[in-house]
């Protein structure tokens, strides 16, 4: 039987001489994506599925794996790393957190994904926290108790500021965003 999804790639790994393996977000959470024939030039398929590209597809499941069957729609996202290697890293740093964090479907955390993936900031650290702590949130687990006194004000600040632009400007210490980090994962791990 033959249903149809939006999906993030995250990743592509070739799967033998002509296959293709996504591992992706959307509909159906996490998944892997099984493309027969997707490395075929004939297919033409190749320039759609790459990582960061939203595609909506017809599939059918075998198990925990979805065996890709027709390309409706694809939305180029991969593009935008395409002039600057900071970009691409802010991306896979996305696309990183996604795979290991977001283990099942949300409308409104892939919406979020979408929207972070999509932003070319300047200062990725403090972007990359306010994402993690914005998943926090909306996963109903962020307590700014868990943070030590010392992050506390820039937690509150970072929950607190909407203006990006703003946030650009903020100045934080690598030690603080690093002590940040390190409570943002600690959390989440005790926590799923």
């Amino acid at each position: 039987m033959s249903a149809k999804g939006s999906f993030l790639i995250l990743r592509r790994f070739r799967a033998g001489d002509e296959d293709i393996m996504l591992k992706a977000y959307g509909t159906c959470g996490p998944v892997k994506v099984f493309v027969p024939g997707g490395l075929k030039v004939d297919r033409g398929l190749l320039g759609y599925l790459e990582a960061f590209n939203l595609i909506s597809f017809v599939y059918r499941q075998s198990g925990s794996l979805i065996i890709f069957d027709d390309l409706i729609e694809v939305e180029f996202i991969s593009y935008l790393c395409l002039g600057s290697y900071q970009r691409f890293v802010w991306m896979n740093s996305i696309a990183l957190f996604v795979e290991r964090w977001f283990l099942q479907y949300d409308p409104e955390l892939f919406n979020m994904a979408l929207f972070y993936i999509t932003l070319n900031p300047q200062n990725h650290g403090l972007f990359l926290s306010k994402f993690k702590l914005d998943f926090l949130r909306r996963l109903g687990l962020y307590k700014e108790e868990v943070f030590e006194e010392r992050l506390r004000g820039l937690v509150r600040r970072l929950m607190e500021e909407e203006a990006l632009k703003r946030l650009e400007r903020l100045k934080v210490s690598q030690e603080l965003l690093s002590r940040l980090e390190d409570a943002i994962e600690a959390h989440l791990s005790s926590s799923l």
